[in-house]
């Protein structure tokens, strides 16, 4: 005689496979904790979709930020797929994108209070993002769990050391899209100001903000663009130090990459942004020189080496936590259902 247990049946439903930071962190339900304890797929939903799919699934985690028009399909989805328990993963809205976007708060929260009433769980990726949520939203604290975000890149936690007590100027990277959330014109801003003596900037990335980073930066020989990363570790290997300026960061995955690569950060002070740094680096006030100027002046060779290994132990093994709570959180929503015993004859 043999009895089976079937797992959980999970679908992620994504509307933008552009946005590279949340498609590539779909990878951790490939990963063999998840794996072990569901049987996961994603599905492309289009984004002005209204009528939802009904789906063969247990679990159903949403990928893409509530709007109004969004809480039709969220009722359809519910409707048609009553069974299913319903996650949404925040990858997008925090205090500070809310601060500098939002010109009816009222009304936003109102939405979010709607949106999030009919899913059954919120996953947030920062303690900053969810500190917030449950402020606006009012939502009980057992409904919202953190579970930070993550990518693989192979090679980072291999690469060496920067040399700080190297005769040349320090290297400060930075990359990610050339869009406003980013902040690069503060930092390169700086730069030009004089705020950031003795270093180098290498710029990686692409976007509509290209031609005015560009425009910035002059004809300074110490700011390089370096285009589209492809080789994120590679990039990093170039790199002293990484500076994330973000005028708003959910969680910050160069943040997280560059503590892996051991690289210290130099991070803005909002959303999930300043709950990385620890030992790793300093927060830093992108939009004030001056306050760049001072932070910068504590830096020496010594104490950034300590930085760049105390970041990369604060990396340790976290891509394999992160894959342990995801499969922690399905076992809490869809426990594994016995099914009928199955006999077997005799051989």
């Amino acid at each position: 005689m043999s009895a089976f247990r079937s797992k959980p049946r999970l679908v992620n439903l994504l509307d933008d496979f552009a946005l590279g930071g949340v498609s590539r962190g779909l990878g951790i339900f490939s990963s063999q904790p998840v794996r072990d304890v569901a049987d996961c797929s994603t599905m492309a939903v289009r984004p002005d979709a209204v009528i939802a799919p009904a789906l063969n699934a247990d679990i159903i985690v949403l990928h893409f930020p509530p709007n109004w028009r969004r809480l039709a399909f969220l009722l359809s989805l519910r409707a048609r797929n009553p069974r299913a328990r319903i996650v949404h993963v925040e990858h997008s809205y925090t205090r500070a994108w809310e601060a500098r976007n939002v010109e009816h708060r009222g009304r936003f929260r109102l939405m979010l209070r709607l949106a999030l009433r009919l899913v059954d769980q919120v996953v947030c990726v920062s303690c900053g993002q969810a500190d917030w949520l449950r402020e606006v939203t009012r939502l009980a604290w057992h409904k919202v769990d953190v579970i930070y975000p993550y990518s693989e890149n192979p090679g980072l936690d291999a690469l060496a050391y920067p040399d700080f007590a190297a005769d040349r100027p320090l290297v400060i990277g930075a990359y990610g899209r050339f869009h406003e959330a980013k902040g690069l014109e503060n930092l390169i801003g700086a730069h030009r100001a004089g705020a950031l003596p003795g270093t180098q900037l290498l710029i990686g990335g692409f976007g509509a903000l290209e031609g005015d980073l560009r425009r910035l930066a002059g004809n300074s020989p110490l700011i390089e663009f370096v285009g589209k990363i492809d080789n994120v570790a590679g990039f990093l290997e170039e790199c002293d130090v990484i500076a994330v300026p973000s005028r708003w960061e959910a969680y910050g995955q160069v943040a997280c990459e560059a503590r892996e690569a051991g690289r210290p950060i130099l991070v803005s002070p909002v959303d999930g942004l300043p709950e990385q740094v620890g030992a790793a680096g300093l927060v830093i006030d992108f939009t004030n020189p001056d306050a760049i100027s001072r932070a910068f002046a504590k830096l020496d060779g010594p104490r950034l080496a300590e930085m760049a290994r105390a970041a990369r132990r604060s990396t340790q093994d976290c891509g394999l936590d992160r894959q342990r709570e995801w499969a922690r959180l399905i076992r809490r929503l869809a426990p594994h259902q016995a099914v009928p015993v199955r006999v077997l004859a005799p051989a």
